[in-house]
């Protein structure tokens, strides 16, 4: 596979300052790949980065880290890949030697790599990645469901930090695309009943397979997913369980959050992280295979690379009409 010298990138040089520009095309370290990108999903965590740089991203940067392609040149140390194959990426990237790592806990690193952050991401045409975190994509699986395989696999995380769910009740506080895909993955699960509490008619009408509100119950649930970034949600979370109830947060929080501590105590409440993944890929590519979860249907707007600007607008303020936007890439080849 003939591999140019530079590309198109999606650069962020400033706070609120994204950029098409060109850039080398980076090359595959031994236990890296390099991936011809065929489609790249716009995450919220992306618009977070953008408007705010939260976490300090060393500028510039490309920035993007759900995505998939074809395989376009292997390290020397990589066997088991070859150009031409098409993979989705996992961007979480564990040092494997810290102790989180060595207890087992790789997706809790203490010097985690992402891409998007410490190393170029996917809003690129070419993106690096350590040949470990991807995996091929079955034929009946496309690129821009592939782009999901980050997703879900941190969605599979929320919905096992639940617990045995089973018979249960379970609440999805957020109706975005995270909530969505958890309450779809839930039902997989074998929750008696996902209720989905959210405040945008069109998202809401989106989940497959779930009751929906504008109003969360009081005292009746088992499970609470937190899968919007409120502190109003955590309140609104909390009330709705019953005695011995979970709260996930899954959605990260800006800012302190004042729980009161009393109800939690005579209610022998739990509050849990769901951060990154445990090693879920596996499982995440089963269920991007499975018919049943219909996973295609989240993505509802898909753009080619050159209209970025506008997948962006849609993505940051399109809610009322959109989950989740995707970004195209050209390809010789009508079946990537």
């Amino acid at each position: 596979m003939s591999v140019p010298t530079t590309m198109q990138a999606l650069q962020m040089q400033d706070v609120q300052k994204l950029v098409c520009t060109e850039i080398l095309v980076p090359e595959p370290k031994p236990d890296e790949v390099l991936v011809r990108t065929l489609a790249a999903t716009i995450c919220t965590s992306d618009l977070h980065d953008l408007a705010r740089n939260p976490f300090r991203i060393a500028l510039p940067r490309v920035l993007g880290h759900e995505a998939a392609g074809a395989v376009a040149r292997c390290g020397s140390a990589v066997k088991h890949l070859s150009p031409g194959m098409r993979v989705a990426a996992h961007p979480v990237i564990p040092c494997k030697t810290c102790a989180e790592c060595r207890r087992g806990f790789e997706h809790l690193c203490h010097r985690m790599g992402h891409l998007g952050y410490d190393r170029d991401g996917t809003f690129a045409e070419y993106f690096v990645v350590p040949a470990d975190r991807v995996r091929v994509l079955p034929e009946t699986v496309p690129s821009i469901l592939g782009a999901l395989l980050e997703p879900v696999s941190v969605c599979l995380q929320a919905v096992a930090q639940s617990g045995d769910v089973g018979g249960k009740n379970m609440l999805v506080v957020g109706d975005g695309p995270f909530g969505n895909m958890i309450a779809r993955l839930a039902r997989k699960e074998g929750v008696k009943q996902v209720l989905v509490v959210g405040r945008e008619p069109f998202r809401l009408q989106q989940i497959r397979g779930a009751e929906i509100t504008q109003v969360a119950p009081v005292k009746t649930m088992d499970v609470a997913i937190l899968a919007v970034s409120s502190v109003e949600a955590v309140t609104t979370s909390l009330a709705a369980l019953r005695p011995r109830g979970r709260l996930v947060i899954f959605s990260a929080l800006p800012e302190p959050v004042p729980v009161d501590l009393f109800s939690l105590h005579v209610s022998e409440l739990e509050i849990v992280g769901a951060c990154n993944d445990e090693d879920r890929l596996d499982e995440a590519l089963e269920c991007l295979s499975d018919p049943s979860l219909a996973l295609e249907e989240l993505i509802t707007h898909t753009l080619p690379f050159r209209d970025w600007s506008e997948a962006f607008e849609l993505a940051r303020n399109g809610h009322d009409r959109a989950l989740k936007v995707a970004l195209t890439f050209e390809t010789d080849n009508e079946n990537d």
